[in-house]
């Protein structure tokens, strides 16, 4: 410490520092008042004086019987928040691409703005409402819905169903009629991938009892059948379609042992979810990725 300096000063001009060059965080610890006074020369009573000054400016924190620490990142709401963590995060990275601030809002106003039509190939009513409702809900998509059988082939699809469309999406049971139909009208196509989050929660639902699955369509039967066929959970879902249930007898639909699909509940008049009453959602990040991707390309490039 520098004749003259105050504790106070020095200890702010070396906390100012190592932050500047980066050797310095929120929430990491700083000298003890011990080792600030031996190394100083400055009396502990002036040191720990200093640190309540800083500590009242809100630089450092003064954790009793644990020692001094650099404030963390929860000094405030507005900073500690999530919503303002992700578009600093934007921020960042339009300035690594040098994009101007003034020029991010308007760019991703035009990308948000934008209508994208899309056309949703599939083969059972229960995953075209699962995943035609998160393209409409989430994404913003104009959703346009293209039954086709389930051994659709690419020639099958209907060619007018796509025209005019921006983006052809499609599961996996679909796959090459999506990408082949896709391809012959010059449309970009994504195959959506269920949420492994989604699945693992459902694994919970199912762990350990026998459910019974509500569908709207008789063809989802089979595909939730073969899913289950490939999890340790084959055998425990009794499959029954809205127009059984009658001759089935009375089901509670908010049992535990009971999952209705989102097609099934909106044939029911029920609140309107699939299977799950909140998130995980069924799309998975990748394919949110995938579909943000083209959203922001027909944004761009219409």
């Amino acid at each position: 410490m520098e004749n003259g300096d105050s504790p106070e000063r020095h200890l702010r001009h070396l906390i100012l520092g190592l932050l500047h060059v980066g050797r310095l965080r929120p929430g990491d610890s700083l000298p003890s008042i011990r080792q600030v006074a031996k190394e100083t020369g400055a009396d502990h009573r002036a040191v720990a004086a200093a640190y309540r000054v800083l500590e009242a400016e809100g630089l450092v924190e003064i954790r009793p019987g644990s020692g001094v620490y650099l404030a963390g990142e929860g000094g405030g709401a507005a900073i500690g928040n999530e919503t303002a963590r992700w578009v600093s995060g934007v921020m960042m990275e339009a300035w690594s691409r040098r994009i101007a601030r003034a020029d991010v809002g308007a760019l991703v106003e035009r990308c948000a703005a934008s209508p994208v039509r899309c056309a949703c190939i599939e083969s059972n009513e229960d995953h075209m409402v699962a995943v035609a409702a998160e393209l409409e809900g989430d994404f913003s998509l104009e959703v346009r819905p293209v039954m086709v059988s389930p051994s659709a082939d690419g020639a099958s699809v209907p060619r007018e169903a796509l025209a005019s469309a921006d983006l052809v999406v499609t599961t996996v049971f679909h796959a090459a009629a999506g990408r082949a139909a896709a391809a012959a009208a010059g449309k970009p196509c994504i195959v959506v991938t269920l949420n492994p989050q989604f699945a693992a929660e459902l694994s919970r639902r199912l762990a350990g009892r026998d459910v019974t699955a509500i569908c709207a369509d008789p063809r989802f039967v089979d595909r939730g059948a073969a899913y289950l066929d490939v999890t340790p959970h084959r055998g425990q879902v009794r499959f029954v379609t809205v127009d059984e249930l009658g001759r089935r007898g009375p089901l509670d639909p908010g049992s535990d042992g009971v999952l209705i699909t989102r097609a099934a509940r909106r044939r029911l008049g029920l609140e309107d979810h699939h299977y799950i009453p909140s998130p995980p959602t069924f799309i998975s990040p990748e394919s949110a990725r995938e579909l943000y991707e083209a959203v922001v390309q027909r944004a761009l490039h219409p």
